[in-house]
């Protein structure tokens, strides 16, 4: 049988993809005080990948961590338990101490000791002599969320929503492409105004009847194609360029900013699974118990890191500087505590744009850049919805370029 010795630390996926390399019968946990609660997170991590070690590992308390005697001598005497055993040493984790006593131990006893370098997790180097360790292994949002002891709430949803996004996801580009038209914009704030209206009216009847619509309440819309593909969409009526009938939630909910997301799900279908994967829409993750979730607008996997998009329609008037949304993706990236995690902002809000360049203002990048977050502004994602909506070729490329992907070879 195989034993892998971890020291658990809390960025959990070295250790997982080390793991899942080595398929060990066995696990042996080297780990602190300070770091007992990440224990069952790794363990949930592993399970939520089809990995259950609940029975499978022991753990080695360490109080002195920065003690390299302490550490070597707890996993030799863990090793006399087990000396039939194929041992294998990730000395990846845990401090510099520890990952020394974990070396030390491996060169004592001729053992294979593995390491990961942050930078490329694809493999493992063998500090023992031998060959790399493939890391094969493509972590999920399940696997890479219970690792920070958090859940996905809305699992049995994200279904639905996906084939959501894929039916809508023409539609949501054609909005994109028109977003700065004045008359599309005051269309969708009246149905935003519409909506508001009706969940204060009753909570109940919005979530069960979505709006009704007489075609008298001003909907009107006078671009010819996006009102025909809204009303074959939602079999919706037409009636001298007002809208009337049922809309339901979901349709509502989309067309009072759900088209982006709809819009950039559909942008990123196209590189599942060879560049990313785990690819949602609007999943929410949160930690056990009570408590508020936090709703990714666009989320997926990517290098072994969690990729979020937050998608902003509208004016946004409520954030005038445009970097109020900066310090929410921050804020949920702290909480988290991991550090493979990559952000981006998809606004069509004007409030993003210096009036001179026509780009993102040069002090929300330089904020964004330090927050680690990519802003893909109006303009760009105009451009982009034009390409789509042509099925230009060079799309592929463009869209690589803005979500930093690999694109597929020969794309333009």
């Amino acid at each position: 049988m195989k034993t892998i010795v971890c020291l658990v630390s809390t960025q959990h996926v070295p250790n997982l993809l080390t793991v899942r390399a080595v398929n060990p019968g066995n696990l042996v946990l080297v780990v602190t005080e300070g770091m007992k609660k990440n224990v069952p997170w790794f363990l949930n991590a592993l399970a939520a990948g089809g990995r259950d070690y609940s029975q499978n590992h022991e753990i080695i308390g360490v109080e002195r961590e920065n003690s390299v005697d302490e550490v070597l001598t707890s996993l030799n005497e863990a090793y006399r338990k087990r000396p039939g055993d194929e041992w294998i040493i990730n000395v990846t984790g845990g401090t510099k101490p520890m990952s020394i006593g974990a070396y030390a131990f491996a060169k004592e006893n001729g053992l294979k000791a593995l390491y990961i370098v942050e930078s490329d997790q694809n493999k493992a180097i063998d500090l023992s002599g031998g060959g790399p360790v493939a890391l094969d292994h493509i972590v999920s949002t399940a696997e890479f969320l219970a690792g920070y002891g958090y859940d996905i709430r809305n699992g049995k949803d994200l279904d639905r929503q996906n084939r959501q996004a894929w039916e809508l996801q023409g539609l949501g580009a054609m909005l994109t492409e028109q977003h700065e038209d004045p008359e599309i914009r005051a269309f969708l704030a009246s149905l935003q105004r519409l909506k508001e209206a009706k969940k204060r009216e009753s909570r109940r009847k919005w979530e069960k009847e979505g709006l009704i619509l007489s075609g008298e309440e001003g909907l009107w819309i006078g671009n010819d194609p996006i009102r025909a593909r809204i009303c074959r969409e939602f079999r919706l009526r037409g009636e001298d360029g007002a809208l009337a009938g049922r809309l339901e939630r979901h349709a509502a909910e989309f067309l009072t900013g759900r088209w982006l997301e709809y819009f950039i799900y559909g942008l990123l279908v196209p590189f599942v699974p060879e560049s990313l994967t785990s690819l949602q829409i609007g999943l929410a993750a949160g930690q056990p118990g009570p408590g508020e979730s936090n709703e990714f607008d666009v989320s997926f996997m990517a290098n072994q890191s969690l990729c979020i998009v937050e998608c902003k329609t509208g004016s946004q008037k409520q954030d005038v500087k445009g970097d109020a949304v900066l310090y929410k993706m921050e804020a949920i990236k702290a909480g988290l505590g991991a550090i493979r995690v990559r952000a981006f902002l998809a606004t069509t809000s004007p409030n993003v744009i210096d009036p001179g360049t026509k780009d993102t203002r040069e002090a929300l990048k330089n904020r964004a850049n330090l927050y680690q977050c990519s802003i893909i502004h109006g303009g760009t994602l105009k451009h982009l919805a034009s390409l789509y909506l042509a099925n230009d070729p060079s799309l592929h490329a463009k869209v690589a370029a803005v979500f930093g992907l690999k694109s597929r070879p020969g794309a333009s």
